[in-house]
Parts: structure tokens; C-alpha cells; sequence
């Protein structure tokens, strides 16, 4: 039992970069506040539990440019200076009011429009429980500042709420973009509803299945969908760190002569090699606001593909591109 628990510590302190003795003052510790109920093996295992939640949220935190939508504007001047778009995603608090989310969308139209960025805003209509009065704040505001707004994809069950905003949007006159995840046979119908309405689509893997067609292959779908909108669309997106997916879209787009860019997170492995290759504008995500603890538990129960992003993330950064989006 004894070199159990010495081989589950030295296993907890190679993973985690935390001597032996360390570890033992947190058991002890861990045991002492429990009045010694539990043992000295279950003790080291809801700290290194705990440890393995922290190094999450330290890699989440790499996933966001800063608090503040001037942290945003440093990346996107960054990015902008190698010739890059890029696109502001703000990600609020979990029990942050509607009200102030909308406030800090149309803070970052005004701050890119003052910065005389090429870039457009990104939001998701379910942080503000798709209030129509803030959405038209927030559509108003870049009218008059003519900055683009993107739909970002919502929860399967959402979607149609989410699009019948997007047309309102179209119908206000607003610039607007939306996004078809893969994994959703509806896209299929959704694109033909977009390539009516005229406006720019960004294409994605998606996080959620589609609960009819679970076992659609995201890849093969992808592909579809870029077949599907090519030389109809007025813009594609290619949002994805997949190169297998990536490469062969922007050639078909490029082949139809489809006005076309990748997109990219900012904070994971990029492919811009391929873009550049061909010539083909390349815009970054950007996200600024909170990962803490109450963001992070909210947002992956929501969106559980989260955690493999960040965590593999957390690994391969830097060393190897990556199959995500």
C-alpha cells in the first residue's frame, strides 16, 4: 500500500513539476482539514485533481488576450502589422446582465473603428438571452461606425432563433456574417438560406453533434459545404486548424474564384503558411474578457469540446499543428 501511494506521488509530481515533499505537506494538509476521514491515497488524488483543473484554467488564460478590449486592440495591431484581419470576441462572466455584454460589444465597434482596424466583431446572441433591443444597440452602432458584425454558431437547439435575428439584421441594413458548423446537416438548408440573404459565411467544424445525425463526419461535411457555396457565396470563411480540411477548401475556393480567407484563433498552432502561400487574406480571432473559474465550469459544461481544445492546446503549443476547429 505504502509504495502505492509513493508511486502515485512521484506520478503527481512529474505531471505537475512539484517535489515530493510538497506533496506530502498538501496530504497531510488535505487530511487534516477532513479530520483524517480520508486516506492518504484518496487525499493525493483530489489534489492532483485539483492541480490538473488549474493547469486548465492556466491554459485557458492563454485563450484570451487580457480583460479589457485594449488588451484586444494590442493583439489585433499585432496581427494587423504582419498584414492579418482579425475579428473581437468578447467572453463575459457567467452571470454578467445582458445590458453590460451589450455594452461591451458596441465599446469594442467603437474602439476598433477609432483604431481604423479591418476588423470585424464576433458575438453570440445567447450571452444576451437574444434580446432584440441590445442586438439593435449593438447593430445600430456599427452601422454608424461600418464595422461588420459575425454571428458566432449557437447551440443546435438555438438555431433557428439565432437566424431569424440574423435576417432582422440583414433587413436593418447591417453588415452581417454568419457561421455553418459541419456537424449539422441542417447547415445544408442553412447555407442556402445565407447565400439568399447575400451575406459572408464562416465555415466550422462545430463543437455540439447534431442530435439526429451524430454520426456525421465533420471533415467530409466541411468539404461538402465548401462545394456547396462555392463561387455563390459573397465571402467564405475557413475557420479551422485541420490542414486536411483547410488546404483542399481554399483550393476549391480559389478554383471558383470565391473571394475567400482563413481563419484562425489566435491562441492556437496557425496554418497561415497556407494562406500565405496563396495569396489568400488570413483573419485572427480574438478573444479578451474573463477564463476564470466560474467561466470556465459554465462554459464546458455548455461546450465540453472546450476542454480538448485548451488542454491539447496546453501540450502540443508551439511544437505541432493541431486538428480543432
Amino acid at each position: 500500500m505504502r509504495d502505492d501511494y509513493n508511486r502515485l506521488l512521484e506520478i503527481i509530481s512529474s505531471t505537475h513539476n512539484v517535489s515530493l515533499e510538497e506533496l506530502e505537506r498538501r496530504v497531510a494538509a488535505r487530511r487534516a482539514r477532513l479530520y483524517g476521514l480520508i486516506g492518504k491515497r484518496t487525499a493525493a488524488r483530489t489534489i492532483a485533481a485539483t492541480m490538473g483543473f488549474e493547469s486548465f484554467l492556466a491554459a485557458g488564460a492563454h485563450h484570451v488576450s487580457g480583460l479589457q478590449v485594449s488588451d484586444a486592440l494590442a493583439a489585433a495591431r499585432h496581427e494587423a502589422r504582419s498584414g492579418h484581419l482579425s475579428s473581437f470576441a468578447y467572453w463575459p462572466n457567467p452571470n454578467e446582465p445582458p445590458a453590460v455584454i451589450g455594452s461591451h460589444y458596441v465599446q469594442a465597434i467603437d474602439a476598433v473603428a477609432a483604431a481604423n482596424l479591418d476588423s470585424s466583431i464576433s458575438i453570440k446572441v445567447d450571452q444576451f438571452h437574444y434580446d432584440r433591443e441590445i442586438l439593435a444597440q449593438v447593430l445600430h452602432q456599427a452601422m454608424l461606425r461600418r464595422i461588420r458584425v459575425h454571428f458566432d454558431a449557437q447551440p443546435f437547439e438555438t438555431t433557428d432563433r439565432t437566424h431569424a435575428l440574423v435576417e432582422e439584421a440583414v433587413a436593418m441594413g447591417a453588415d452581417v456574417s454568419a457561421t455553418l458548423p459541419s456537424r449539422w446537416e441542417r447547415s445544408v438548408q442553412d447555407a442556402e438560406r445565407f447565400l439568399r440573404l447575400g451575406i459572408p459565411i464562416r465555415i466550422v467544424k462545430g463543437q455540439g453533434k447534431d442530435p439526429g445525425q451524430p454520426g456525421i463526419d465533420p471533415r467530409r461535411s466541411f468539404l461538402s459545404l465548401v462545394r456547396q457555396v462555392a463561387g455563390r457565396a459573397a465571402h467564405v470563411g475557413i475557420a479551422t486548424h485541420d490542414r486536411r480540411v483547410a488546404e483542399p477548401a481554399l483550393d476549391l475556393l480559389q478554383a471558383t474564384k470565391t473571394p475567400c480567407s482563413l481563419e484562425q484563433l489566435r491562441s492556437l498552432p496557425r496554418l497561415d503558411f497556407l494562406a500565405q502561400r496563396r495569396g489568400i487574406p488570413i483573419r485572427v480571432y480574438i478573444a479578451y474578457g474573463r477564463f476564470g473559474l466560474p467561466y470556465a465550469i459554465a462554459e464546458v459544461v455548455r461546450r465540453p469540446s472546450i476542454l480538448a481544445w485548451i488542454l491539447r492546446d496546453a501540450i502540443v503549443r508551439g511544437h505541432r499543428q493541431v486538428d480543432d476547429r
